[in-house]
């Protein structure tokens, strides 16, 4: 049986019936997509659609298969090559006599027909290209898996590498913030030694000729340097934060 193409009549057109591929059809499958349902195809409608394929043996010569973005690695043909691919028409490799015809229908409505795949029965008597489009077929099939298997290696290596990529600058980054944290705790480890030069909270000190109570000490973290700071208010409520080297050892 071959694809059956069924035109809808509109106004005063009738409808019409015809046959593509006849005894050429050798599978149909089903394949779950993401399809843009858009019917001007201009704003995203993605959704998940069941798709039907149906693989065709092309002949020797016509127009090479193509591979669409949505076609999730299928090699496949128009209904009917277009006009303005004419100028493609040539003897086609042995890997280039199969493809896959899109019987989807998901915008039979705008396109005015539908179509309607049947597998052929594999009667040698019938089948158009005989016994050598049934051998042709392992063929293809090797020669397709070989370069999906192909496109999968080539993939596997080009996210390893960009993952090696990702890898080497996270170590970079990590160890020039390892580097950053180290002298951040040597600075730290400095200042709390610089503490022993400040006397002890509730002390009455004069620094720089301010005379207050000492009422805290610390270290503390300014744009990433550590330094031991002290406060000092004075009997009207005033207070400065003097630094550990204002005290004597």
């Amino acid at each position: 049986m071959p694809i059956t193409k069924k035109s809808y009549a509109y106004g005063s057109t009738s409808a019409t019936t015809e046959v593509y591929f006849q005894h050429r059809v050798l599978r149909i499958e089903k394949a779950t997509e993401i399809r843009n349902w858009s019917d001007t195809l201009d704003y995203s409608d993605h959704r998940s659609t069941e798709c039907t394929y149906a693989l065709v043996w092309l002949g020797k010569r016509g127009v090479p298969p193509r591979v669409p973005f949505h076609a999730n690695g299928r090699s496949v043909a128009y209904i009917d090559a277009p006009k303005w691919d004419a100028d493609k028409i040539r003897d086609l490799e042995l890997h280039e006599q199969f493809a896959w015809v899109d019987c989807t229908n998901l915008f039979s409505d705008r396109n005015g027909y539908a179509l309607f795949p049947e597998v052929d029965p594999f009667d040698m008597q019938l089948l158009h290209g005989g016994p050598q489009m049934i051998e042709g077929v392992a063929a293809w099939e090797a020669f397709h898996k070989a370069r999906l298997e192909r496109v999968a290696e080539e993939k596997r290596a080009a996210e390893e590498a960009r993952q090696a990529v990702i890898d080497a600058e996270k170590a970079k980054q990590a160890a020039r913030q390892a580097k950053r944290d180290a002298k951040l705790a040597l600075l730290k480890a400095d200042a709390e030694g610089q503490l022993a030069r400040i006397p002890a909270k509730g002390t009455m000190v004069t620094v720089d000729g301010f005379t207050g109570v000492l009422f805290w000490k610390g270290v503390k973290s300014y744009y990433g340097k550590w330094n031991a700071r002290a406060g000092v208010k004075n009997a009207k409520g005033e207070v400065v934060w003097v630094g550990a080297e204002k005290f004597a050892q």
